[in-house]
């Protein structure tokens, strides 16, 4: 080990030197005195970071560190002490006096034990003693008091409070002790009133071999060499397994009046936030104590990281116990480690349920996982909240556990609007009526009928008031209703003239709205195919047959009726006149016409002709089927008339020609212009539409040839050819006839 050549006296002129911003150090030195316990006779001075243990005679007193150490880990400390002044070395209290005055005892002990508390009163104990049952101690004896001690100042480590040498408890004796110059020669040794480094250096090893190197100087300075070692399981064998221990150091006095102090020269110590949360950043403060600026520090956090910052933040992911190690060198290059067992503890599970509600409903939100619980948007505290948002609304629950560690989580309370329906309005009916009443916009519907369909048919005999529950597919329900009134139904009635209403078609009737009370709208059904939206309608039947009349009306409140009378009206069938002739065209000759009554009515009961003849008064006859001789040419208009038993009557008529059809063919014409003979003139041709006319000369020769040919309008004269005989040939098809005719023809001018 590099020896250290820095005495205390230079340490005290380093601090009437520091600048402002080394006194705030100083000032932090002095607020984290409050990291120590001070225990019996012990008091804080005024000089940060130091202790008076005793002074007087039969006193103890203690300092304890307040935070524990874990032997799993190094520690490394460097305090300065000061054991009084002793001039003899054999204490000889003076006569009558019943306290010693500087004479150096009893000495100073430097302790790890599981407690922060304890103290020896006895002096001989030297600040240690078995009242540490469990402990382990670095003895400064500066008194010979108990019966195995040597006659000089001396150094040694023990265990269980017990500080006799040469016993189980005692682990490196006093005489393995290396630069202690005490020896019986020697009257002051420690005692001599100035101040002495210490440095207790604990090094864990591998298999539970650890290792604790104890240096104390003289002169402001540390040896390079330990001057106890011990090398061995501390914490199965000391501490019986386990590792978490406090450290500290007592004095005390018997007979023999001493001053002993004690100040923090190189003491690594820090602290944490109080609550220690997994995921959190955890803030780490430097509490160390030491004489000269601190120049380093370097964290070790437990969980891999590391940092140099004199107070770092660090976040640890999981919950678990932690060794965090500080270790830091200042100027003088003293250096000291610390190791805390730092609890994160884990972040409460905290969770809220997820609410769905309708629209003016009360969402409960219930949170679990921790202790106690903060809520935003105005919430009291508790685990249990009652809200009506009016929107779907976040709330974020904030929890905390019995450590400290808070966590959240956010409830939505999702609001579904309440369904918006719209249904049938209120409506008017008659009494007797049915009405659908229809909603829409949800999904289940429950009537005040106890009826489930959107759609229901109702028939009130009072005004009434129908409820719909209107459920949607989230579940939301709103009610609403519908009236409906009820309106006196229509007394419908009419009347008709003629009265009775029957006659021959077409038949003319009028009808008469006698229906009550005020209507505004009429329908009629005639029985035939034919309606009115008229009042008092004229309806004209046309066709024959029995028919019904109905009315159907509607009240000025819409209240409808309706009537139907069978076969009121009866229409008698008009008869259909007609007959046949055995012909249409007659030869004059033979001028008989057959008349034949067809007329369509088995109740014609009554015929009439009338052949239209005017040369002879008695052209009529009463038979149904009469017979009568033309005598003259011409065309007659022969009418029949018939009647029913009913006395309904129709008449027809048709046209008989009578023709005289016989042909004239002549053999000479005569075209000399004197008006006699001059063309070809065939009588009666004109009745012969149908016709062909050639001419032949002698020789055969065609000389003339006409379709249809007509004497009056043709006149074919032979112009052109020379007189003599001719031949002529006469095709023809007549009305009553048809037939050629051959004959010679002599042209003569």
């Amino acid at each position: 080990m590099k020896r250290i050549n820095l005495k205390f006296s230079d340490l005290k002129n380093v601090f009437s030197k520091l600048s402002f911003a080394v006194m705030i150090f100083v000032m932090g030195l002095k607020l984290n005195a409050q990291q120590y316990n001070v225990t019996g006779t012990a008091v804080t001075m005024t000089t940060p970071g130091c202790y008076r243990l005793t002074n007087a005679c039969s006193q103890a007193g203690a300092v304890w560190n307040i935070y524990k150490i874990n032997l799993t880990q190094k520690f490394d400390i460097t305090l300065t002490l000061n054991f009084g002044n002793r001039p003899n070395i054999y204490y000889d209290p003076p006569s009558g006096s019943s306290c010693g005055t500087n004479c150096g005892g009893d000495g100073m002990s430097f302790i790890l034990q599981p407690t922060s508390i304890g103290i020896v009163g006895s002096g001989g104990d030297v600040g240690y003693g078995l009242g540490f049952s469990t402990s382990l101690g670095i003895v400064m004896d500066t008194y010979t008091a108990n019966p195995t001690d040597p006659t000089h100042q001396h150094i040694s480590i023990h265990k269980n409070g017990d500080i006799l040498h040469a016993t189980t408890n005692e682990l490196v004796s006093f005489l393995a002790a290396q630069s202690w110059p005490c020896s019986a020669a020697t009257t002051s040794c420690v005692t001599d009133g100035q101040d002495h480094l210490f440095r207790f250096k604990y090094t864990p090893g591998v298999l539970g071999i650890d290792t604790i190197l104890v240096y104390f100087g003289f002169g402001g300075t540390l040896p390079a060499l330990p001057t106890l070692t011990y090398i061995g399981n501390v914490v199965a064998n000391i501490f019986g397994g386990n590792p978490n221990v406090y450290w500290g150091i007592g004095g005390s006095t018997g007979g023999c009046y001493n001053l002993q102090t004690v100040c923090m020269t190189t003491v690594s110590n820090f602290v944490s936030d109080s609550a220690t949360c997994a995921g959190t950043p955890i803030n780490f403060t430097n509490n160390s104590l030491s004489g000269l600026p601190i120049t380093s520090w370097f964290w070790h956090f437990g969980d891999g990281d590391s940092s140099h910052l004199p107070n770092p933040v660090h976040i640890y992911n999981n919950p678990g116990i932690y060794n965090v190690s500080l270790e830091i060198i200042n100027s003088g290059g003293f250096s000291s480690i610390m190791t805390h067992a730092i609890d994160v503890h884990p972040k409460p599970n905290v969770v809220v349920n997820d609410p769905v509600i309708c629209e003016g409903d009360t969402a409960v939100l219930t949170a679990t996982g921790a202790n106690i619980y903060t809520w935003n948007n105005g919430l009291s505290p508790g685990a249990v909240k009652h809200v009506i948002p009016i929107s779907s609304t976040s709330y974020i629950v904030t929890g905390l556990n019995s450590w400290g560690c808070s966590n959240l989580d956010t409830a939505m309370v999702t609001v579904h609007p309440l369904p918006v329906v719209s249904i049938t309005p209120d409506s008017s009916i008659c009494l007797g009526d049915t009405i659908e009443l229809t909603i829409n916009g949800a999904q289940n519907y429950l009537w005040s009928t106890g009826q489930t369909t959107a759609t229901i048919s109702v028939s009130p005999a009072i005004n009434s008031i129908y409820h719909v529950a209107a459920t949607d597919m989230n579940g939301c329900i709103v009610d609403t209703a519908v009236f409906v009134a009820l309106y006196e139904s229509p007394q419908v009635s009419f009347s008709f003239n003629p009265n009775p209403a029957e006659g021959c078609a077409p038949l003319t009737v009028a009808f008469k709205d006698e229906s009550s009370p005020l209507m505004n709208f009429w329908f009629w059904d005639f029985g035939d195919g034919n309606t009115s939206s008229q009042q008092n309608p004229v309806h004209n039947y046309i066709a024959n047959g029995d028919f019904d009349i109905s009315l159907s009306v509607i009240t000025t409140q819409g209240c409808k009726g309706a009537i139907n009378i069978p076969a009121i009206i009866k229409v008698f069938e008009n008869p259909v006149a007609s007959f046949t002739t055995n012909n249409l065209v007659f030869s004059l000759s033979y001028a008989n016409v057959l008349f034949n009554s067809s007329s369509s009515s088995s109740n014609v009961v009554d015929w009439y002709w009338d052949f239209g003849d005017p040369t002879f008064i008695d052209d009529i006859s009463y038979q149904q089927n009469p017979s009568y001789q033309y005598l003259n040419q011409g065309t007659f208009l022969a009418w029949l008339y018939v009647s029913t038993v009913h006395g309904c009557v129709d008449s027809t008529y048709k046209s008989i020609m009578v023709i005289e059809d016989s042909l004239v063919f002549p053999n000479f014409i005569t075209p000399n212009g004197d008006g006699i003979n001059d063309y070809l003139y065939i009588k009666n041709l004109e009745n012969v539409k149908d016709n062909k006319l050639l001419v032949f000369n002698r020789w055969g020769k065609k000389v003339y040839e006409k379709e249809h040919y007509n004497p009056d309008l043709d006149r074919w004269d032979g112009k052109g050819l020379a007189d003599g005989t001719y031949f002529y040939i006469l095709t023809y098809k007549g009305i009553l006839q048809e037939g050629e005719y051959k004959s010679s023809l002599m042209i003569l001018r």
